[in-house]
């Protein structure tokens, strides 16, 4: 069953999370203006994909090769605070199923279980950081991150950052519950970690990021990238990679959308580009490969399964969209990931925008 936002298992996630809880996950900004689903999601489904015919075609190949390592597709499972408010093992169940589908895994700081313990199940972690606070903290997550054997560091520039009680997702603070219950997590001995509400770092502080990162042999790349001019300063940076992100929209719903901004910040860049948010399928990542990114993140869908069902649901939910990319890529005529471009996809018409 899925919601209005087109998660899979709705129902299942609403009954062993309560409604509160559901409502935080789905994450709906109050400047929403009561509007159902997920705009990030709909921009995607504005698209379809032509097929190309009687191409000979033997053999498919749908990984993809970034940052020096070889994916089994152009997905990843992207992070998310506090997992064992979700399900009591956490994000380990996620990690054995990335592992056998050879897929990278992105976790947060925020989140409860330890980065070793993650690692240790599957070695394609990405520790994403909130970019605020000072460079001390910086260094000692770097430091955890190597310890741990993380492939890389990603940073929020455009954090989900709630000033005020009445604008966390869904009137619920991910926060407060972790501390509620006494965990700590990966970024804080006690809760999550303290940090301004609105950071305050210029590119002159990611670029010593970038430097200390590149000390340790780690990859950085920055997330919140909605801006061409914002691509080509953080590869200026020295950073190794951008992921356009509105964050879900859970900060407000008048942010851009990633996927409108992809043709421009391809353009703008050399580097890897990620896409975060809206992906429901794995025919929805093949749109944004076609539309510029060279893979796509997805984190509601997949926490969603996490809470229904756990390891099983989790994989029934990346295995059928491992199925999907095969089967579309084939029917598009192509060998791989690589050989899509914008004359594979078609707008729809009645979903374009008005």
């Amino acid at each position: 069953m899925r919601s209005a936002d087109n998660l899979p298992f709705a129902e299942a996630t609403r009954a062993k999370l309560g409604d509160t809880l559901y409502r935080y996950l789905l994450g709906g900004a109050r400047d929403a203006g009561g509007a159902d689903g997920d705009a990030n999601a709909a921009a995607l489904r504005r698209y379809r994909l032509l097929p190309r015919l009687l191409t000979g075609l033997e053999g498919v190949d749908t990984g993809v090769s970034l940052w020096g390592h070889r994916f089994g597709a152009p997905l990843a499972v992207g992070a998310f605070a506090g997992d064992r408010v979700f399900h009591a093992d956490g994000l380990l169940p996620v990690a054995a199923v990335c592992r056998r589908l050879a897929l990278p895994l992105i976790v947060s700081e925020e989140t409860v279980t330890p980065l070793a313990e993650i690692t240790a199940i599957h070695d394609a972690c990405w520790l994403q950081l909130r970019g605020a606070g000072p460079l001390e903290r910086v260094v000692r997550l770097l430091d955890m991150a190597v310890e741990s054997g993380a492939m890389g560091v990603i940073f929020t520039a455009l954090a989900p950052t709630h000033p005020a009680p009445d604008m966390q997702p869904g009137g619920f603070s991910i926060s407060e519950e972790i501390a509620a219950r006494g965990w700590s997590t990966i970024g804080a001995a006690a809760g999550v970690e303290a940090l301004p509400t609105f950071p305050a770092w210029s590119a002159e502080t990611f670029t010593e990021v970038c430097r200390l990162a590149d000390m340790r042999g780690l990859p950085v790349l920055l997330k919140g990238v909605l801006r061409g001019e914002d691509a080509a300063l953080a590869e200026a940076c020295g950073a190794s990679g951008v992921i356009v992100s509105n964050i879900g929209l859970r900060q407000s719903a008048r942010w851009a959308l990633g996927v409108d901004r992809l043709a421009s910040i391809r353009a703008a860049t050399s580097l890897p580009v990620a896409l975060d948010g809206g992906v429901r399928s794995g025919t929805d990542a093949l749109i944004a490969r076609c539309l510029g990114a060279d893979v796509s993140l997805a984190a509601r869908p997949v926490l969603s399964a996490l809470a229904a069902g756990g390891e099983e649901a989790v994989a029934s939910l990346l295995t059928s969209w491992c199925d999907d990319i095969l089967a579309m890529l084939t029917w598009c005529g192509v060998d791989g990931v690589d050989a899509l471009g914008p004359d594979f996809l078609a707008s729809s018409p009645s979903e374009e925008p008005s």
